[in-house]
């Protein structure tokens, strides 16, 4: 073996700690015990302390596909509510969820950034943390959206 490679060696060590560190830190402990107040406030009741909601009637939200998804989902949810049959874990669901009334922008980032922490989640969006800036963009996107989302407007819309 060359020297010269092996002198790579310690260079890569440090770009490999440094990636790590590079990751994106889980939002604050203060965003996730305000989205913890949101959460028991307002979502409690259907979707239960331990996420996992009401079968047949309310889905869970832990380990749920939905919240692994754009933060757009869980915000539209709140803002306009959803109708119809909905897959979650492979269960359909037919209900309604009706817009969450009385939430400022901090509280829907924050109960929209508890729950894709906590219950379990860890998708493909999960584990960051949604901003107030982002609740603001959603609502100005859908701002003429006067009636309940299903899942296939979701699924046509995911962003």
């Amino acid at each position: 073996m060359s020297t010269r490679f092996l002198s790579l060696i310690p260079c890569l060590a440090v770009v490999a700690l440094c990636a790590e560190d590079a990751k994106p830190a889980g939002p604050s402990a203060e965003v996730m015990k305000r989205g913890q107040a949101v959460y028991s406030r307002t979502c409690i009741a259907c979707h239960q302390p331990t996420g996992m909601g009401l079968p047949p009637v309310f889905p869970p939200l832990a380990g749920s596909e939905w919240v692994a998804m754009s933060a757009s989902i869980p915000v539209r949810n709140i803002l306009q509510g959803m109708q119809g049959a909905v897959t979650v874990k492979g269960v359909t669901y037919n209900s309604m969820m009706p817009p969450v009334a009385g939430l400022t922008d901090r509280d829907i980032a924050d109960v929209v950034t508890y729950v894709r922490n906590s219950f379990g989640n860890a998708g493909a969006e999960s584990g960051s943390e949604v901003t107030e800036a982002e609740v603001k963009a959603i609502k100005a996107k859908y701002a003429d959206r006067k009636t309940p989302w299903t899942a296939d407007e979701f699924k046509k819309d995911a962003k």
